[in-house]
């Protein structure tokens, strides 16, 4: 039996704070108008797609795709285990 899992968009920053863009895929206006609300910060990330149910204790996979904000050389990893970490953290307060 397959389980269906959730889709969800989002901008993952560099330090691996993120927010949810919603489920549906963002538009190229969508993406522009978060990457230069990111360059505004002088903040940088990846829009990325997350597969797993957020809210719940089970695993998520973002997966990074495209790079947005001010012009950087990050470590994609860093950022998701630090996105892993936090979350992880949310959930155990629960």
């Amino acid at each position: 039996m397959r389980i269906e899992t959730e889709t969800r968009w989002m901008v993952l920053g560099t330090d691996g704070r993120h927010v949810s863009l919603g489920r549906a895929e963002p538009s190229e206006a969508e993406v522009m108008a978060a990457s230069d609300a990111l360059a505004a910060q002088r903040l940088s990330g990846w829009l990325a797609r997350m597969q797993g149910e957020y809210y719940s204790r089970g695993c998520v996979m973002p997966e990074p795709l495209q790079r947005i904000g001010i012009a950087h050389d990050a470590d994609e990893q860093a950022a998701l285990t630090t996105f892993h970490a936090a979350r992880q953290r949310r959930l155990t307060m629960k």
